[in-house]
């Protein structure tokens, strides 16, 4: 999933809670006849005349079925497009020419990270992947570390190595995402997110 399928997700939320909440807003003062005595020719109660005429036309059908497959369309490509995206194999760097192709191995520099990471005194173990959001190529790492560790000495130190990393890619794509995970005697794992 790709961020320009997330802000639409946002916008689309946000304007349906918007109508949702006019329609519930109008709907209650409507009920009240508030909304007669605010507005000049609001109905007592709806006429249903026209839509039930409309349902028994020999075109409704055909309308409700296109209506339909195109709700059916559109659904299916928005769950696609909420599927995680792949991981390509290697990177184009700039300056590849159809002569020489400059590549890089996406798998070997997310492993390069995760050793880098690794060599955190305060680090127990760490892994990383790399792959595209959008026009982004985003760097996701994950470490476990001690509960006891300083945490604000461990962000610097993630901070170097990814910004190591970020140098293998001069077109400044490269984003990052990190999560912590704390080893405790009780439980194996507790997560904490960093972006």
């Amino acid at each position: 999933m790709n961020r320009t399928v997330l802000r639409l997700d946002r916008v689309l939320l946000a304007v349906a809670g918007l109508v949702l909440l006019a329609v519930g807003v109008a709907a209650l003062l409507w009920t009240t006849g508030t909304l007669a005595q605010l507005l000049d020719g609001v109905p007592a109660s709806i006429d249903t005349t026209n839509a039930a005429e409309a349902s028994s036309q020999a075109w409704w059908p055909w309308a409700a079925g296109a209506i339909a497959v195109l709700l059916a369309v559109i659904a299916l490509w928005w769950m696609l497009a909420h599927l995680p995206t792949r991981s390509a194999h290697e990177q184009d760097l700039p300056g590849s020419t159809r002569a020489a192709r400059l590549r890089i191995s996406r798998s070997a520099v997310a492993q390069a990270t995760a050793h880098a990471a690794q060599q955190i005194p305060s680090v127990q173990g760490a892994s990383a992947t790399l792959h595209d959001e959008g026009a982004e190529l985003v760097l996701s790492l994950r470490v476990t570390v001690d509960p006891a560790t300083d945490l604000p000495d461990l962000a610097g130190r993630i901070d170097d190595v990814l910004a190591d990393t970020a140098t293998v890619f001069p077109d400044d794509r490269l984003r990052s995402r990190t999560t912590i995970t704390f080893r405790t005697a009780r439980r194996r794992d507790r997560a904490a997110r960093v972006d």
